[in-house]
């Protein structure tokens, strides 16, 4: 099962990560869709900004991490290890942002609460769906 599991590594951690990050805009879909939310629309950037933080952050590779193994590039391994932390910050940034919103908007507010968790819920999905794809992964030995 182990061996398994350890072949397949790969794609299964892009199958969850995938699944994740379809489930959070799939949940603030329908929420913007149901009329009864009262989903604010300039809300929608947090989970835009989420899922830019999401290609940033697994657009560097971890070779590209090694100051030894990657020269190539216009900044080299010192502006991949800059361009990550970037990503990284603005994905947790905006999982605090929709957090926050959540309790502020939404149950501070006496709103439709479901928009809120909605928000939230999307935010946490992305996150997790960014961590999973690029900590889940393994390197390709055959690149």
């Amino acid at each position: 099962m182990v061996e398994a599991v350890q072949k397949n590594r790969n794609p299964i951690a892009s199958f969850t990560a995938g699944l994740f990050f379809a489930l959070g805009w799939w949940v603030i879909i329908d929420a913007a869709a149901n009329k009864d939310q009262n989903l604010k629309p300039e809300h929608h950037v947090v989970g835009v900004f989420s899922t830019i933080g999401l290609v940033m952050v697994n657009a560097i590779s971890a070779n590209q991490l090694d100051a030894d193994a990657y020269t190539d590039g216009a900044c080299g391994p010192t502006g991949a290890k800059i361009w990550l932390m970037f990503g990284l910050v603005m994905s947790f940034s905006c999982l605090i942002a929709g957090i926050w919103l959540m309790a502020q908007e939404y149950i501070e507010k006496d709103e439709s609460k479901n928009a809120g968790v909605c928000l939230m819920l999307q935010n946490v999905f992305i996150f997790m769906s960014s961590m999973i794809f690029k900590f889940g992964r393994g390197q390709a030995d055959n690149w």
